[in-house]
């Protein structure tokens, strides 16, 4: 179960960084288009230096638990957390799936509705355009969320 533990907190820290970097992006860029000449300012801020440093230790994490720490519980860097040790891991890892599959469909599906919707809530195109990246960070999010708890849940139930 650590492995699963460690490999999600790890998904969720960097792609929680990753919808940061890009909303920041998206609100420090500029478009101007008042003119005849099309012009895009775009603007990389430090956070994106914190997600590809953060990204580089979670690597090193992985390999450092994988080489070291994970040799029992039956990790592998290139399975991940569907790495499994044994054919328990392999139906708890199954279950976890479906239900995050499950979850999915209907979190993507209020999502799409948000989206389509969002003219009507709100009237700054700010918000407009970092609407897609929160949606997509908070899904990823949730859906990585839902997949340890219900590999914890079945892990705890078999």
């Amino acid at each position: 179960m650590k492995k699963i533990i460690f490999e999600q907190v790890a998904n969720m820290i960097l792609a929680t960084l990753l919808a940061c970097a890009v909303a920041t992006t998206i609100a420090r860029s500029t478009i101007n288009t008042n003119s005849s000449d099309y012009f895009v300012k775009i603007n990389f801020d430090r956070l994106w230096l914190v997600f590809i440093l953060t990204s580089f230790i979670f690597t090193v994490l992985r390999y450092g638990y994988s080489r070291y720490l994970g040799q029992h519980d039956g990790y592998d860097t290139k399975n991940a957390e569907l790495s499994y040790q044994d054919e328990r891991e392999q139906i708890i890892s199954q279950h976890a799936t479906k239900i995050t599959y499950q979850f999915m469909t209907n979190i993507l599906a209020a999502s799409l509705v948000i989206l389509v919707f969002g003219n009507a809530l709100t009237n700054s195109i700010l918000v407009l355009r970092l609407m897609p990246v929160i949606l997509i960070a908070v899904c990823l999010n949730l859906m990585l969320f839902v997949y340890l708890i219900a590999w914890i849940f079945y892990d705890h139930k078999l």
